[in-house]
């Protein structure tokens, strides 16, 4: 037996090894010289070096093939068991068709090669050995890895406190994690495969219907969005979440993959006592939602859960109005007509991008103490005839347009004072807390 180098530093060694099976010391040296630079090189002559040999990283083997004896053949299963996916190559004087056959079936080696054949197509085929020996071991690594990964983000996911889902084209759950059932107590199995819309609370709720038009404006933008909204809970009740959902193409269509987290209380919210403050606000839903979302947070320490509900609503309404009537100069007539037609978002986003309205921003002035809220919104629009909107009640408003023209109505019946400036721009807005 002759090893080149000695055992000790192979493993430090960064060339292909390869295990050489041979007892005929002219195809040692034979191999020594066309091979010795590229690969390191363990000979072998007999079955029990070879034993002592097999533990060391072979990329490859090339055995000589005795029929006579074929005792080399007990040692290619125990190779095999070792690594079994090292390629061997079988180098033999023998070249009778059929018993190559029986041996190629039986044994399955990466090669057969005649020693008689020209010896490059020998070299041409170790390199090929090498290559595929490393390619599988690239393969194996990456596959190794790619489950990791697939282990720690099912990890990651069903350990989030966050609920996080996917919905296909039509807004179905498709996968949701068991944080539903912490935060809603849905069971997973119970609502995979039915509409998100059914999670949204709807009962005495009247921002419900925010949630399908949040994913009719994310279909259209086909970017990313976030929002509040009222989920339901198995049990009936309303569950504030924050929602943040993205769309993602795909080659057989899109689908959505979205976070649903609780808003977790604010310090500051706990410790505020009074506070003023000036918005400068954009022509987006989303600013909206943030803004009311705020303004509600901090007056829910001073007044009962049905007055900031209406609260929420009111101010709501009265700054989408600023945005879409003013700013955005969509008329009452084309927002009735769109709601009607269902191109209400495709309005919206267009006269967002129009270069007239794109710059126009929204001024919310707050002001909270232990009192009262005051709230003044300022739009850079036109204006329009307030005391003809304010000589209406909310039962005149047409229920099957949904939010239409009922802002001001609502204002009028929950808020106990609404004065506009003479433009019509502004509106300023004040709600007692006792």
């Amino acid at each position: 037996m002759q090893n080149y180098p000695t055992s000790e530093s192979k493993i430090l060694l960064d060339k292909p090894q390869i295990l050489i099976v041979d007892d005929d010391r002219k195809t040692f040296e034979l191999f020594k010289i066309a091979l010795e630079n590229k690969y390191e090189l363990t000979f072998c002559s007999n079955e029990l070096e070879i034993f002592e040999q097999i533990n060391f990283p072979f990329s490859a083997a090339i055995i000589n093939i005795k029929l006579e004896t074929k005792n080399e053949f007990k040692t290619i299963q125990e190779i095999k068991n070792k690594n079994i996916n090292i390629p061997i190559i079988f180098h033999s004087d023998y070249k009778d068709s059929i018993n190559t056959i029986i041996i190629k079936n039986e044994y399955k080696p990466f090669a057969y090669v005649i020693k008689e054949e020209n010896f490059n197509k020998l070299l041409d085929t170790l390199e090929s050995a090498v290559q595929y020996f490393q390619q599988i071991n690239q393969n194996l690594v990456l596959a190794q890895t790619l489950d990791k990964l697939e282990h720690n983000y099912r990890d990651l996911v069903e350990n989030s406190p966050d609920i996080i889902f996917s919905l296909d084209e039509n807004w179905r759950l498709i996968s949701i994690n068991e944080s539903v059932t912490q935060i809603l107590r849905y069971p997973v199995k119970e609502i995979l495969n039915k509409t998100i819309l059914n999670l949204e609370f709807k009962l005495n709720n009247p921002t419900s219907g925010i949630l399908e038009k949040k994913l009719q404006e994310l279909t259209l933008s086909q970017n990313t969005i976030s929002f509040n909204c009222d989920l339901v809970t198995k049990f009936g009740e309303p569950k504030e979440m924050h929602l943040k959902l993205r769309y993602v193409n795909q080659k057989n269509g899109h689908t959505f993959f979205g976070t649903a987290t609780t808003n977790e209380e604010d310090i500051l919210l706990r410790i505020c006592e009074s506070e003023s403050q000036i918005y400068k606000l954009g022509n987006y839903l989303t600013h909206v939602d943030i803004i009311t979302q705020r303004l509600a947070n901090y007056s829910s320490k001073y007044c009962t859960p049905e007055i900031l509900m209406n609260l929420k609503l009111c101010i709501r309404e009265l700054i989408i109005n600023a945005m879409e009537h003013g700013n955005l100069g969509i008329s009452f007539e084309e927002k009735s007509e769109s709601l009607m037609n269902g191109t209400y978002i495709e309005l919206l986003i267009k006269r967002q991008r129009n270069k007239t309205h794109a710059d126009k921003q929204i001024t919310v002035e707050y002001s909270l103490t232990p009192k009262r809220i005051e709230v003044k919104i300022t739009d850079e629009g036109e204006g329009f005839d307030h005391q003809k909107m304010l000589s209406r009640s909310i039962n005149q408003l047409d229920d099957n347009i949904l939010g239409h023209g009922r802002g001001i109505a609502l204002v009028k019946n929950y808020i106990d004072s609404i004065v506009y400036n003479e433009k019509g721009n502004s509106v300023h807005i004040i709600k007692n807390f006792i």
